[in-house]
């Protein structure tokens, strides 16, 4: 069964030629048919409109041909709409003669018995005939580049859009790869610290990172991950955080089910889970508390990272976690997100607003 995605590309993004002429020819033999029935003075006369209305459609084929030639040129719109009248006539020329040369002529000598002439006719009544059989092919010409025109507008589109895409993959990437280290650099000046202090907890706090970073390397190259995951990655490293302050450090990580499934971008919560640890500890006087709770309403994702503690503005060094964020953050949900800091007296409080379209909860 076809997706409504892909019967809207096959209908509306794509148009084929040979749909819109096959069903536009059979369109006008309805309609010539029925706005002629009442005139017909024997059975024959369909067979006859058939027979011209197919020298036409074979006339618009070749047509086709003439206009292809030339719009790969790439010419003005100018040239176009006098190739689309002049050809129209040449067009209307070939069907009249063939109409009032032989169709017309083969009617009559089997209907009537005589023939007719088209030297019968006077010049008036030859150009007034030329332009009357032209005039089917204006509107058909007008259809065939303006789809021609259409598609290359949407073609045009897709390219920018996948270029825009892939130019924002690859930015997500470079963002990406610049966390990693980042993230490393601050977990292992934490085992650092431990080293001599504690080189039981050191020990186990690289074996915590070891599993950390093997977790958190596994799909290395996904730019958006399941919330759940996300808060996976900051239990872990809280976790290694608790061994180094088993009496200072507390925290509570609480998502919602519906919460849960939402797609968002890698190591979102991570860095400022990095921050709040590395200044809220120094600036909670004693115990440290950091509280994650993540939930939905309608089409939004509401994250909400508090800790205690004050906020102390980052040198740029330093700050590379939390402006990264910010970065890919507008590079992923531009114009479609919220981040606000708020600076209390002994706490801070980061809230992050995400819309996010119908289905990205659905992994």
């Amino acid at each position: 069964m076809m997706l409504p995605k892909q019967i809207e590309r096959f209908f509306y993004k794509r148009p084929g030629f040979w749909v819109f002429q096959i069903t536009g020819w059979i369109a006008m033999f309805i309609q010539d048919f029925f706005k002629s029935y009442g005139s017909f003075t024997d059975d024959k006369e369909g067979y006859f409109l058939s027979f011209s209305l197919f020298c036409g459609f074979c006339i618009t084929l070749l047509m086709r041909k003439v206009y292809r030639f030339f719009y790969n040129q790439k010419k003005s719109i100018l040239f176009y709409i006098l190739l689309l009248v002049v050809s129209s006539i040449l067009g209307g020329f070939v069907w009249f003669v063939i109409r009032e040369t032989i169709i017309t002529p083969l009617h009559g000598l089997i209907v009537t018995g005589k023939g007719y002439e088209i030297m019968d006719l006077s010049v008036y009544q030859i150009l007034s005939r030329i332009l009357n059989y032209s005039w089917p092919l204006v509107p058909w010409s007008t259809l065939y580049f303006g789809l021609k025109f259409w598609i290359d507008l949407l073609d045009a589109r897709d390219k920018f859009e996948k270029a825009l895409l892939l130019a924002q993959k690859s930015q997500l990437q470079m963002l990406r790869y610049q966390l990693n280290p980042h993230f490393l650099f601050n977990s292992l000046n934490s085992i650092q610290a431990l080293v001599y202090e504690d080189p039981r907890h050191a020990d186990k706090m690289i074996t915590e990172l070891a599993e950390f970073l093997r977790f958190a390397l596994r799909d290395k190259d996904k730019l958006f991950v399941p919330l759940r995951e996300e808060a996976e990655v900051a239990e872990r490293y809280l976790s290694m955080e608790q061994t180094r302050f088993p009496d200072r450090l507390k925290y509570s990580i609480n998502v919602t089910e519906d919460a849960a499934d939402v797609r968002v971008i890698a190591f979102l919560l991570q860095p400022f889970v990095e921050n709040a640890i590395k200044h809220g500890m120094k600036s909670s006087p004693y115990n440290f508390s950091i509280n994650i709770d993540c939930h939905t309403n309608e089409n939004k994702l509401y994250i909400k990272i508090e800790n205690t503690g004050v906020w102390i503005e980052s040198s740029s060094n330093t700050g590379t976690g939390i402006q990264n964020v910010f970065e890919r953050l507008n590079n992923a949900y531009p114009g479609k997100y919220q981040l606000n800091i708020i600076k209390n007296p002994g706490s801070v409080c980061v809230m992050i607003e995400i819309i996010f379209a119908k289905g990205d909860e659905n992994i």
